[in-house]
């Protein structure tokens, strides 16, 4: 069975946008204003929620082009600690630097302390720490330092569980395993189950958004089967666009967004629309590091200014851009080299 994909395409750009996205859905919360999308639809969907789907969505179709690609087990596992950890790593690095700027108390020396247990609980990331006490403390959204890191664990989990398709190299096998995974993930997703709850909790998941999560990844893994040249037109992606609107208006767009939306943005990202299209070349793949430092550096910002929405995400997109930019160019980049030496 072989995959291959185009390079020629829209998905850096798309992915930029996600995590832009995600920025400008917590500068409301961060300035304790309603998020206009889950406003406008009533609660059904928020710009959060919308990014992190589509985010899931993308890892599902190119964490299963991937695997097919590893040359053995080990190698794909790498390939994933290797994308994950190197920006992780600098976050909590630049996160420390921080700490003595940003701590308002008395003992600095306590603070530091706690960094440790911060830091070593990001990097694990099934035990994810939001709060150093005495940093953010007085912000709008009080004490929370980076409150993107908690989907990272559900993608990783996903990625591991995904690793047992590798020993089924038949198309058929797959689409059928997938297909299954896909549907059981979509039933206990809508109705909120609470099967093996106990089981997730014990490494901090919670079961309804791993769900939720995984629906999402598996329907991206099950597109990678799909003939675009057939399905891709003007007429298509228009189709599933007013699909969701629709869904929207007469309120159940929850029940078929799992179908409509990871077709339309798969769709949207193998375009090969000019301008956009360069993105990745010009600038790098910036969207990991947008999505990770997005939500300190708006935290930063209400710790000294008293901005409203539109003020935080237009400076905090800024800042952000800057510093994902090096972090691609100095970290990531530079360690995607040895993704091939396991």
């Amino acid at each position: 069975m072989s995959f291959t994909i185009n390079r020629n395409n829209n998905f850096d750009f798309l992915r930029l946008i996600l995590a832009s996205i995600v920025i400008v859905s917590h500068s409301y919360p961060l300035t304790k204003n309603d998020e206009i999308l889950a406003v406008l639809t009533n609660g059904q969907i928020d710009f959060g929620s919308l990014a992190v789907n589509c985010f899931f969505v993308l890892s599902g179709y190119f964490i299963f082009l991937s695997l097919q690609r590893s040359k053995t087990v080990t190698n794909y596992i790498w390939k994933r600690v290797l994308r994950l950890y190197p920006a992780l790593l600098g976050l909590m690095v630049f996160t420390f630097l921080l700490i003595p700027i940003l701590y308002d108390g008395n003992h600095l020396t306590s603070a530091i302390k706690n960094y440790w247990h911060y830091a070593i609980g990001g990097l694990s990331l099934y035990n994810v720490k939001y709060f150093i006490p005495g940093v953010f403390e007085l912000n709008p959204y009080k004490g929370a330092i980076n409150g993107s890191l908690w989907t990272i664990a559900y993608e990783f989990s996903i990625y591991m569980l995904l690793v047992f398709l590798y020993f089924f190299r038949s198309r058929r096998v797959s689409i059928i395993i997938l297909s299954i995974g896909f549907f059981l993930s979509y039933w206990l997703f809508q109705n909120e189950s609470t099967f093996a709850y106990q089981i997730f909790l014990k490494i901090n998941l919670d079961a309804v958004q791993l769900y939720r999560l995984s629906t999402y990844f598996l329907a991206g893994s099950l597109i990678t089967f799909l003939d675009f040249k057939i399905i891709n037109s003007i007429y298509s992606r228009l189709g599933l666009f007013l699909i969701l609107i629709v869904s929207l208006v007469f309120n159940f767009y929850r029940e078929i967004a799992p179908f409509a939306l990871p077709l339309l943005i798969i769709l949207l990202g193998i375009l090969n629309t000019k301008y956009i299209n360069s993105l990745g070349a010009k600038i790098g793949d910036i969207s990991y590091g947008v999505y990770v430092y997005g939500f300190l550096v708006q935290q930063i910002f209400m710790n000294y200014f008293n901005l409203n929405p539109l003020e935080l995400m237009f400076l905090s997109l800024i800042i952000t851009y800057i510093l994902a930019y090096f972090s691609w160019h100095f970290i990531e980049e530079k360690m995607m080299k040895y993704k091939n030496i396991i």
